[in-house]
Order: structure tokens, then sequence, then C-alpha cells
């Protein structure tokens, strides 16, 4: 499959933290047929393995399936919804907002989040991003009861929603390229090795982990389970904005993936940075280092697994990262694909 259509596939489904199961079921179908080995732990991290399931060295490629979201919090008397953050999503993107909420897997409630208008209002607090506690969902419900007969419950998660699809000139929209995309890189990888017969000289593992906006947890579980001696976080990072000066943004769309040299919790050891960058280099693929401090990714916990592991992070810029309406460029997705199929070919240098 193309990246576009691994997009379609995979951005539709919902993936709050920790309720990950109608996206794990999407992606488990596409790579059962590829993989010599599949497994979901404990947790609910999906592995799927290329090769020998007990080769070593073992290199681990992760991706993580979650998305920021909210969770029901209260249900009052006239049915409207009160919610709390699931991972950093910015409160004054709801107001306004279409809200899919996910009583069980496989189910949805469509609501909406009101707004006071200015009729009402007369104009107070208009330009004020209004607290949590403030913020209520309608789902066409008139009662506690019927929120109960829709399924609806204190612990019920949802995400914002604007649809997904082309952009454009070769961009995307989607709520959750935030990690849709390395999702879909490591089935376009998983792909390619089949379609290929690819053989390599070490056990390979995609892990597609769950959890990771509130906390990296499943990647924290996983690392230490598969204890890997090199791994690749794949992942989606901010791009700019407009009005954003250039010290403050960390990659720009349409300049190809970007390779981490540091973020808020890791700082890549310069042998990765280094084969990733030569990599690049051999492949005529183009890239972009991320600027530093910003942000964190499942590389931070894998990193300090056990007695350490050697690992790296490798983005396709997006923008507007955490909210409903993120972009990104086609061919920095499909680069970001080719930097970490040839960099397969590099690893055992690290190994």
């Amino acid at each position: 499959m193309s990246m576009l259509e691994l997009l379609d596939t995979l951005c539709p489904p919902l993936g709050p933290p920790g309720r990950e199961d109608d996206i794990r079921e999407v992606v488990r179908r596409l790579v059962e047929p590829l993989a010599q080995r599949m497994e979901t732990d404990r947790l609910g991290n999906l592995r799927a393995w290329w090769g020998a399931p007990d080769a070593r060295p073992l290199v681990m490629l992760d991706a993580h399936l979650d998305e920021v979201a909210v969770i029901v919090q209260h249900i009052d008397e006239q049915g409207f919804i009160r919610v709390a953050p699931l991972g950093g999503l910015d409160r004054r993107l709801l107001p306004g907002s279409k809200v899919i909420l996910q009583p069980r897997p496989g189910q949805r409630v469509d609501a909406v989040c009101g707004l006071l208008p200015p009729h009402v209002s007369g104009g107070r607090d208009q330009d004020k991003s209004q607290p949590w506690e403030k913020i209520f969902l309608d789902a066409g419900l008139s009662s506690a009861a019927e929120a109960a007969e829709a399924g609806l419950e204190i612990g019920t998660c949802g995400v914002l929603d604007l649809g997904n699809g082309p952009l454009g000139q070769g961009f995307y929209h989607a709520r959750n390229l935030d990690n849709r995309a390395g999702c879909a890189v490591l089935v376009w990888l998983l792909e390619r090795l089949a379609a290929e017969k690819r053989e390599l000289p070490f056990g390979l593992v995609m892990n597609f982990s769950v959890a990771e906006e509130v906390g990296l947890r499943g990647a924290v579980t996983a690392a230490f389970d598969l204890a890997p001696d090199l791994a690749l976080a794949v992942e989606s990072t901010v791009g700019e904005t407009p009005g954003v000066e250039t010290a403050r943004t960390p990659t720009r769309l349409g300049q190809g993936p970007a390779i981490t040299v540091a973020d808020g919790r890791i700082v890549v050891p310069l042998a990765m940075v280094d084969s990733l960058e030569a990599t690049a280099k051999e492949a005529g693929i183009a890239v972009q280092r991320k600027r530093p401090p910003f942000g964190g990714t499942n590389a931070g916990a894998i990193h300090m697994s056990r007695g350490g592991v050697l690992t790296g992070v490798v983005s396709v810029p997006t923008r507007y990262i955490h909210s409903p309406a993120s972009v990104l460029k086609l061919s920095d997705l499909q680069g970001l694909g080719e930097l970490v199929w040839a960099w397969l070919g590099r690893a055992g240098e690290l190994l």
C-alpha cells in the first residue's frame, strides 16, 4: 500500500490512551500476513517480528498507536458531559468541536463541545480559554438516564475529529498524525520486507505501542520485556507554524524527515545520529535535524530500559500537532520510510 492508502486506513480508527483496541485490530489485520510472529502483550502493545523471533541481536522499531483524547469525568442530570484531558490536549481546541466518544471498542457516540454564544455572554471572556471544569459536551441527550442508555459513563474516552484526507498539493490532514504516521511507516516497511523477502543479520521487531501520550507507558514495559540491543522510535514531530521564530521551530515541512539530536527525554548518542545521517547521504534522502529541546517520544523510555539501549528518533514534520487539524507532507513521510529502510542496511554496524 502507498503511504496515502495507509494513512486513509490507519487514521479513522479511535485510539485514546489505554483504549487502543480499534486501531490495534486494524494494524493486526494489516501485518499478520506479513510477520513471522505476532503477539499482544498484557498492556496492549502489538508486536510483529520479521525473521526468526528468537534471533539476536535484536533491533526494535517503535511507533505508538494512541492519540490525545478526553475522558468523561461527570454526566449531569440534563445529559451534559464534563471531560478531562488524556495526554497533551489543548483545551482551547474544544469549544465548537466535534467529539467522538467511545463507550466500548467498536462503538461511538457523536457529540459537540458547546460554546456560550456572544448574544448571551455579552462579549465577556470571549478572548479567554475556558478551564476544563467549564467545558461541556452535548451528545443530544436530555438526561443522565439517556446518556447511560447510550453507553456513556464516567471513564468513557473520546477524540476530537475533523475527518482525514488529502489536502492541497501533496499534503494530508488528520487528527492523529501523531502517531498514525509512524504506524504507517512500520506497516510499509513490513510490506516491503515481505515483498522483497529481505534477510537481515539481526532480529527485527516492530512494536506498535500503547499509552505514549500519558507517559510512554507501553514503551516502558515493551522495552523491558523485549530487551532490544538497538532501537529506533518512528514518530511525528512539530512542524512550522506562521508567526513562530525559526529558533523555536523544531522542523519544517518539505525538508524531509527529521533526525533528533536531543529532546526533553533523550540526548541521542552521536553514533546513532551519525549512522542515520550517513544513511541519508548515501541513499540521497533529504533530511533535517530537529531543533532541541522540544518534545519527547518513546525513545525516552526505551533508551533507559534495563542496562540501556542505543536508541534514536526519526520523525515526519507535522503542523498543528495534538489538534484535530494536523497536517504533514506526503513526500516527507515517504522519505521517512525510505530512510528507515536504508538504515536497516547499516544498523548492524551499531550492534
